[in-house]
């Protein structure tokens, strides 16, 4: 799986598939899935690899990554970053919070977006486009959409501490990238801000960076 081109240019991307290896997790993240199901365990334990592995890379000492009460990683002092997780793949995106104010990543499988989730997810606008789409095309689409309105949340979401909903966020997509911009916004929000994307195997993988300037 390709995705080289998909990390914003001074971040590490770092992913997984799940093959059965040994994937060894910190005491202090265990007890953070210590009553959850084997599979849920498994998909946060080779989410933590990734962040670790990536944050190595930056050169970032080695502790746990925490999690907020609303489910999201806690980065270590002067890191931000995102990681996702989906049926055996598993991937996070690090960088510096000298560099960037936040980055999200999220990954999805094709095979589960449904059409009728589409009026709850879309805007008109991206109703529009997928309606001129064949069966396969519009749900590929659907779940670039879908995809790409994730990663924008796991960004905006610890900036604000507000919640999004997806009927509020607009994306629009191109070759091999997208634009997201939160609809109605008054402030910051409305500027776009682009993100890239890759599709592989019936995976959409999406990732979008905010930088400090």
């Amino acid at each position: 799986m390709d995705l080289s081109g998909l990390a914003p240019p001074g971040t590490v991307l770092i992913r997984a598939v799940d093959e059965g290896q040994q994937v060894a997790l910190d005491p202090a993240e265990m007890k953070m899935v210590e009553s959850a199901g084997e599979k849920r365990r498994r998909d946060f334990a080779l989410g933590r690899a990734c962040a670790h592995a990536a944050l190595a890379a930056l050169d970032f000492p080695g502790s746990p990554v925490g999690r907020a009460q609303n489910g999201a990683p806690l980065w270590p002092q002067g890191a931000v970053g995102s990681i996702t997780h989906t049926r055996g793949f598993a991937a996070a995106l690090v960088g510096h919070a000298a560099e960037f104010r936040g980055l999200g990543i999220d990954a999805e499988c094709c095979e589960a977006m449904q059409d009728a989730l589409a009026p709850r997810l879309f805007v008109p606008s991206e109703l529009a486009a997928l309606s001129v789409l064949d069966a396969s095309g519009r749900r590929e689409m659907a779940t670039l959409l879908f995809s790409a309105k994730e990663a924008y949340y796991k960004l905006f979401s610890p900036l604000t501490g507000q919640r999004l909903d997806f009927r509020e966020l607009e994306i629009v997509p191109g070759a091999g990238g997208f634009t997201a911009r939160r609809l109605g916004a008054k402030d910051e929000w409305a500027t776009p801000v682009a993100g890239r994307f890759v599709v592989t195997d019936g995976l959409v993988v999406t990732a979008i960076g905010l930088g400090t300037s």
